[in-house]
């Protein structure tokens, strides 16, 4: 789902990122509901919530660690980028690139749909389905892979760490889901057949192995999707070598996770409190934490192609102290008054740091001559950084510390592009094209108020 979003351009792949972190915390709810089927079972219930909440720790110590290190760095938005135009061979993402594939249960979907129009039961019957068929299947599998024998757990899928994490990640991506492996191993180890230790080799691989469904929807040579989908492979892959090699770091969910099973023992209701806390109660309230005041900012630019003039509206959509900044794009109008209720198209600007990314452009802000070399397929291209003015006035608009950008294609006769930033605000001035001496194309800002 945040393949497909990303790839539409409603939100951008920083967006993303958290989103990712997120879903991988929140996948962890199925292992932590099956365990609450023993909860009548004494001693049993205590192994079982201890397996199912230990995937929940894993996944929220990985995000304490990478969180900051991708809000204040963006770690896992230079690795995947970095890594996507290796494969691809650009580092631009078409935000308007459009999934062309189509899944063999659309039209199910659409049956099931229209015979129940009301989207919130809908949604009900959706999930009651998901959890019904999440059970079975552990069920199927777990009677599957051991036929009831312990010995062949212990011999063939628990026999050491690398072992139980190379089944774990092979099975789950085979399965597609972490939630079905993960919740297969919660009766396995409330039956003692499986120790917490070895369980937990085992759901750091599912981790990883869960990857795989991104990676396939990566394969339709979308450039967002590919980074997207090494997102989550380096987001987990990372936490696995964190935890993986070393002993005494594998102890730190396991020793949590049977804390909180002994307390879940002695209080049965802290289980439900537990999932009510983490999963709903605590997202929501960080949610109103982090709702600051909207400020809106509406940019006219005058658009001069070829002896052709016209018009393009942008409305800038800004949160106080937040470095991303959303635009929506209203493109050919013939006056500066015209509206448009749909927006051609719908971009990003985020600055993190020296780094400024301007429509899934990627700009650093360094000293004069600064230059980065980029490729699309065997083709080169270099930005640089080839002025700096201390201050910028057109009209009535006085701006200072303006960086000019010149990108630059290998070869003869190829087209040099002029951008002139401001990065304080986020703001485009003025963008220029040369093809050889020739000028084709200038986008120049006339108009910068706080939208009414």
């Amino acid at each position: 789902m945040i393949v497909a979003v990303v790839a539409s351009g409603s939100i951008g792949l920083p967006e993303a990122i958290p989103m990712i972190m997120g879903a991988n915390v929140g996948t962890t709810l199925t292992s932590t509901l099956v365990s609450l089927s023993f909860i009548t079972k004494g001693s049993e219930f205590r192994k079982a919530i201890s397996a199912g909440v230990v995937h929940d720790f894993f996944n929220i110590l990985i995000v304490i660690i990478l969180f900051p290190l991708e809000y204040y760095y963006g770690v896992l938005t230079y690795l995947s980028t970095g890594f996507s135009s290796r494969l691809v061979g650009s580092t631009f993402m078409n935000l308007q690139t459009e999934l062309s594939y189509s899944v063999f249960t659309k039209p199910i979907i659409e049956v099931v749909s229209q015979l129940m129009p009301y989207p919130i039961l809908l949604a009900i019957l959706s999930f009651i389905l998901l959890a019904l068929s999440i059970k079975i299947l552990s069920k199927f599998l777990y009677r599957s892979i051991t036929a009831g024998s312990k010995e062949v757990l212990q011999k063939y899928f628990f026999g050491g760490p690398y072992r139980s994490f190379i089944w774990g990640t092979v099975l789950t991506a085979g399965i597609q889901s972490s939630s079905v492996t993960t919740s297969v191993i919660v009766p396995f180890v409330a039956t003692r057949k499986v120790s917490l230790k070895q369980a937990f080799t085992f759901i750091i691989g599912a981790n990883v192995g869960t990857t795989l469904t991104a990676l396939i929807a990566a394969a339709f040579k979308s450039e967002v999707a590919i980074s997207v989908a090494l997102v989550h492979l380096f987001f987990n892959l990372i936490g696995a070598l964190i935890f993986l090699p070393f002993a005494p770091l594998r102890e730190i969910p396991v020793y949590l996770a049977k804390q909180f099973g002994k307390m879940a023992m002695k209080y049965r209701i802290s289980g439900f409190l537990y999932i009510i806390l983490t999963f709903f109660i605590i997202p929501f309230i960080l949610i109103s934490f982090n709702n600051d005041d909207q400020v809106k900012r509406e940019l006219m630019y005058e658009i001069d192609n070829s002896g052709t003039s016209y018009y393009k509206k942008v409305i800038v959509k800004s949160y106080e102290e937040q470095y991303l900044s959303h635009w929506f794009e209203y493109d050919k109008l013939n006056s500066p008054k015209e509206i448009k209720n749909t927006p051609s198209r719908i971009f990003e600007v985020n600055r993190r740091n020296k780094r400024i990314t301007f429509d899934s452009l990627s700009l650093r802000l360094g000293q004069l001559n600064d230059c980065q070399s980029f490729y699309v397929g065997n083709k080169q291209y270099n930005i640089c950084v080839s002025n700096v003015l201390a201050s910028y006035s057109y009209n009535d608009i006085a701006l200072d510390s303006l960086y000019e950008f010149t990108i630059q294609y290998e070869g003869e006769n190829q087209p040099v592009t002029s951008i002139l930033i401001d990065p304080k605000q986020n703001i485009l001035i003025s963008k220029q094209v040369f093809n050889g001496d020739s000028f084709t194309y200038r986008e120049d800002l006339i108009q910068a108020k706080p939208a009414l």
